[in-house]
C-alpha cells in the first residue's frame, strides 16, 4: 500500500507544482520518476514516446504509464488520478475568478510572467529527452525533419509520429 500512497503523492505534487501544460511537466516529472529510482532515463524516454502516440493528454499518458510501471493497475490509477486532481481543483476554482480579474493589470502581468517560464519548461524537457533519444545521425535526422514539417508546414503531429515509426524501421 505504502506504493499507491508514494505514487499519489509523487504525483499530486507534480500535477500541483508543474505549470504550463503536458511538454513542461516532463522535467519535473523525469527528475521526480528518476531520484525515486522508479525508471531509467531511457525507459522514460520510451514512454514518452508512447504518451506521445497514444490519445489523450501527455502528462495523463506519463502518469498512468509510470502508476503501471510503478505499482501494476492500482498504481496507474493512483498515478493518473493524482496528476489530474489538482489541476481540476485548481481550474475549478480559477475559473470561478477568471473573467471577473482578467483585466485587470495584475493578471495580464501574472501572464506576462508565465509565458516565458513555459517556455523555458517545455526547453528544459527538449534538452534532457534530446540527450538521451538523439543519439547518431538517423535520430538527429528525424528530429530536424519533425521539426522543420511542424514549424514551416504545420504537420499534423500524428502523421509525424507514424512516420518517424516507420523511420525508425528502417534506421533502426
Amino acid at each position: 500500500m505504502s506504493m499507491l500512497i508514494q505514487l499519489f503523492t509523487a504525483f499530486f505534487t507534480i500535477g500541483l507544482f508543474a505549470f504550463g501544460g503536458g511538454y513542461a511537466i516532463l522535467s519535473f516529472l523525469q527528475q521526480e520518476v528518476e531520484r525515486r529510482g522508479w525508471m531509467t532515463t531511457e525507459r522514460f524516454v520510451d514512454f514518452i514516446a508512447i504518451s506521445q502516440s497514444t490519445p489523450g493528454p501527455i502528462a495523463i499518458n506519463m502518469a498512468t504509464f509510470v502508476g503501471f510501471e510503478t505499482g501494476g493497475v492500482l498504481g496507474a490509477l493512483a498515478a493518473t488520478v493524482a496528476v489530474a486532481l489538482p489541476g481540476m481543483l485548481l481550474m475549478t476554482t480559477f475559473a470561478i475568478f477568471f473573467f471577473h480579474f482578467y483585466e485587470r493589470p495584475a493578471t495580464q502581468a501574472v501572464f506576462k510572467g508565465l509565458r516565458p517560464a513555459v517556455v523555458g519548461l517545455v526547453a528544459a524537457a527538449a534538452w534532457q529527452i534530446g540527450r538521451v533519444a538523439v543519439v547518431n545521425w538517423q535520430a538527429v535526422a528525424i528530429s530536424g525533419i519533425c521539426i522543420l514539417l511542424i514549424a514551416k508546414w504545420k504537420v499534423s503531429p500524428v502523421l509525424l509520429v507514424v512516420g518517424s515509426a516507420i523511420a525508425g524501421i528502417i534506421f533502426f
